[in-house]
């Protein structure tokens, strides 16, 4: 066997324009909106769960509060990452590179390859979502 074809993943980056760090701005803010959302429905919710857990005595309400703690410190802890991110694209310069994501794709590897290559080797570069460059390893672009 000569030639076997592997899945790899590879890189995406965004190059930042105008219009893409308005964009991923209001995606930022929607999603920190919607944690929000989350935490008033689990604060609405928690009021009525301690008090039927307060009918069955302070071990029960421990419990529940328990939960509350820990559903509530979820969404604080992803609502400080989304703020952070927010905060890094709003100072990063028009035309930096961000990182995009991962995707997979199907390579051939040969006896010979560099490993490093096929593994590591190839980004996609977007700009305003049309494809401006493949880097492959070993390509001095």
């Amino acid at each position: 066997m000569n030639v076997l074809n592997l899945r790899v993943p590879v890189q995406v980056k965004i190059i930042l324009t105008e219009d893409t760090k308005a964009q991923i701005t209001g995606e930022i803010n929607q999603a920190i909106q919607g944690i929000q959302r989350e935490l008033d429905q689990i604060d609405f919710q928690s009021r009525k769960a301690l008090q039927d857990a307060e009918k069955n005595g302070p071990q029960a309400m421990n419990a529940v509060q328990g939960r509350i703690n820990q559903e509530v410190g979820m969404r604080m802890e992803r609502r400080e990452q989304m703020m952070q991110q927010l905060v890094q694209i709003q100072q990063s310069p028009i035309g930096s590179e961000i990182p995009g994501g991962q995707i997979d794709t199907n390579v051939e590897v040969r006896v010979g390859d560099v490993w490093e290559d096929v593994i590591h080797g190839t980004e996609i570069v977007l700009r305003d979502g049309m494809v401006v460059e493949i880097r492959r390893a070993g390509d001095h672009a």
